[in-house]
């Protein structure tokens, strides 16, 4: 079976380390020139005031940003403890996860798959499944923005973009540790410390470190990550300032799946196992190594114009036993036989080097301000996969469920030999400025430029593509009353696609556009409610059809299932609303969430993507009672509708379900804090995935006790 790990399939795009986004451009002018003092202030002021530069580019808040926009804070992340991207993805607002195998995942959104995941604003907007859990505790904050992207990667599509804010030094000494015993063995460690290297505060430094080790509900599995990221920043002179810093992320995993359990019997009728039920063998692991350097440069030019270089430089290593069960008749529910076996052994190489370019900043004109942002990235990618060609293993298996992990012994490999490469160049031009047309309504153009050229194969069949084109954007917001903002966007993408039709050529680019027109409306508590309408589309989308080595012949052996995987494109349409709140409701109150209802449908008019829910809802509720102030706690709930699957043998179906979780902290003093963490509480049984007909049951009830201490 064709593993694809090109490097758009690897969390390489989560761990791009860049800069944080470029400091907000209003700062006051200082009346004092003391050089010291102008020290101070440009890189104190720059720390504080760091936001994101968004869906357009340009530095606006959520209120005034044209398009739907959630962010989860360094404070709820520690809150629930959601310690990896997966855990913390679940709980917000329009966004879905596939977990089809234990150590690969799919995100998607409106109905799409998200393919870009930026840090602090840059990174290449390619890959739709991701390997390994990426470790959030060296986040400040984490934002989804939903809907058309083309402007700020150039490609995509029409789901959205996820933004990860790097955790910056602060003006000020500070340090903690936290300590987690959870279920299932589950032990981590967080040590995380900032300190100023000059007595004026001019330059300062960050590191954090992390260890974990955890077991698992599913047999077999257990996982291993450590991470160490360091960071320092300061200024040149008056006005330059420097950042530079490494992020270094191992992560092991132990009896992986490679796919999952079956979810149909050849009867049609579905499957339900115990939820520890693997299919995985006890030699298999999947390790990802991944190391990051980057640097920035910023200019003030002046005090409203800024200039910002950034150069990253990431590598990855991939590295995986693996062990696939498929069958050819299917799974006979009075036997539990028809399984085959099926060993893979792989290993890849990624290189990216990006070099980011941005001018922003403001001006005055018809005696209002405006802004502009102007940039040019030019990224590159190299990746190298390797495959050893397992001498045994391709057993008839034994009677499903029961299995222990020794039905199958660690197969002998061949030599390794290089099964693919791609060599991608993506060179971008962009720019987008906001007018203040009045002093209420504000319009926002901008375009992407693209030039995409990959040089590539994948299993003996060239992947290679070129591609050049260029992504509008124009949108608008309208203060109608004080604190209301009406708002509309569009903008159109497209995303080139390594996959493979059946004649062995490459799909071609999926070209998607999106519309959303909403109302958001902001209270004196700064609490947030927006409301969205959206359409958005796609064209020549992939879609998997089968295995197959493409010469239309269904061979006996097992060969002609797994030299390729086939695809071919469809047209979908998504429709739908999304409600969200944001922020304090009240004195003891603040909650984040919100509902998702959407249709999608083909070019025939039926549903399509069925294994994506039409609606869902998600909230976390925390709650900080005035009659004991060492006291906080809050709530998750996240609930979805029905999902399914169509198969050969019948449709495979989840349920809609709800799963309920939260905390209870207690602080000792302003230092020490303990925190009691639940998730699932009724233990609902529910599968990880209807992507395909295999995944594993999500997790049951889950506990844990972090203790932390602030020096």
């Amino acid at each position: 079976m064709n593993k694809q790990q090109i490097f758009a399939l690897s969390p390489i795009m989560l761990a791009i380390g860049v800069h944080a986004q470029t400091a907000e451009l209003t700062t006051e002018k200082v009346q004092d020139t003391d050089e010291t003092n102008i020290e101070v202030i440009r890189i104190v002021e720059s720390r504080v005031q760091r936001i994101s530069s968004g869906a357009t580019g340009l530095g606006l808040d959520s209120f005034d940003t044209p398009q739907s926009l959630s962010i989860i804070e360094k404070d709820t992340i520690a809150n629930y403890n959601l310690s990896d991207v997966n855990s913390l993805f679940k709980n917000v607002t329009g966004i879905n996860i596939d977990q089809t195998e234990t150590d690969r995942t799919y995100f998607n959104a409106r109905g799409f798959d998200i393919t870009s995941m930026h840090v602090d604003g840059s990174g290449i907007p390619f890959g739709d499944i991701f390997v390994g859990d990426l470790d959030t505790a060296i986040y400040e904050k984490i934002e989804f923005i939903r809907g058309s992207n083309g402007l700020i990667t150039g490609l995509g599509n029409p789901s959205g973009t996820v933004n990860y804010v790097r955790k910056r030094p602060s003006n000020d000494p500070q340090a903690s540790v936290a300590v987690t015993l959870g279920r299932w063995s589950n032990m981590r460690a967080v040590v995380d410390v900032s300190t100023p290297l000059t007595e004026s505060g001019s330059w300062a430094a960050r590191a954090v470190v992390v260890h974990q080790d955890k077991d698992s509900w599913l047999d077999l599995y257990e996982n291993s990550r450590t991470v160490v990221y360091g960071v320092v920043d300061g200024q040149l002179n008056d006005d330059l300032t420097l950042t530079f810093g490494y992020t270094y992320q191992d992560n092991n995993s132990n009896g992986v799946t490679w796919g999952g359990i079956p979810l149909i019997y050849s009867d049609g009728t579905q499957t339900d196992f115990s939820v520890s039920t693997t299919t995985a063998m006890d030699w298999t692991y999947w390790d990802t190594l991944n190391e990051t350097a980057f640097a920035e440069l910023s200019w003030f030019i002046t005090d409203d114009i800024n200039f910002t270089t950034k150069l990253n430089y990431t590598n990855y290593e991939d590295d995986s036993q693996l062990f696939y069960s498929y069958s050819n008749t299917g799974l006979d529910s009075e036997t539990g036989l028809g399984l085959l076996g099926y060993p893979g052994n792989f290993t890849a190489e990624d290189e990216i080097l990006i070099w980011d370019n941005t001018l922003q900043g403001t001006f005055q004109a018809w005696g209002l301000e405006h802004s502009f942002n102007l940039g040019v990235s030019l990224a590159d990618s190299e990746t190298l996969d390797f495959d050893s060609g397992a001498l045994s293993g391709f057993d008839v298996m034994p009677s499903f469920p029961g299995w222990t992990g020794t039905e199958v012994a660690n197969p002998d490999w061949a030599d390794p030999y290089k099964a693919g490469y791609t060599d991608v160049t993506l060179n971008r031009f962009y720019g987008s400025i906001q007018l203040a047309v009045t002093e209420n309504f504000d319009l926002i153009l901008g375009a992407s430029f693209v030039d995409y050229e990959n040089e590539g194969e994948s299993w003996g069949a060239s992947t290679s593509t070129t591609e050049d084109g260029s992504s509008p954007y124009i949108g608008f917001t309208w203060e109608a009353m004080d604190d209301l903002n009406i708002y509309a966007s569009y903008s159109d993408i497209y995303q080139p696609q390594y996959y493979l039709n059946e004649d062995l050529e490459p799909l071609g680019s999926a070209e998607g556009r999106g519309y959303e027109l909403g109302l958001k409306k902001r209270f004196d508590n700064n609490l947030l409610v927006s409301l969205a309408l959206f359409r958005t589309e796609q064209e020549n989308l992939y879609e998997f059809i089968e295995y197959g080595d493409g010469d239309g012949v269904d061979d006996d052996d097992y060969s002609d299932d797994f030299d390729y995987s086939l695809y071919r494109g469809v047209t979908v349409d998504s429709n739908g609303f999304e409600l969200e709140v944001s922020g304090q409701v009240s004195e003891e109150w603040s909650m984040q969430g919100g509902l998702t209802v959407l249709t999608l449908d083909d070019e025939n008019g039926d549903e399509a993507r069925t294994f994506i829910p039409r609606k869902t809802f998600k909230l976390l509720a925390d709650y900080a009672p005035k009659w004991n102030e060492n006291l906080n706690a809050g709530v998750s709930v996240r609930w979805q509708s029905e999902m399914y699957y169509e198969t050969g043998y019948g449709r495979i179906t989840q349920d809609s379900y709800g799963l309920i979780g939260g905390y209870v902290q207690y602080c000792f003093n302003d230092q020490l804090s303990l925190s009691l963490n639940l998730d699932n509480i009724t233990d609902e049984k529910y599968l990880s995935s209807v992507r395909t007909d295999q995944a594993f049951y999500g997790s049951p009830t889950d506990y844990s006790l972090t203790l932390r201490y602030n020096f």
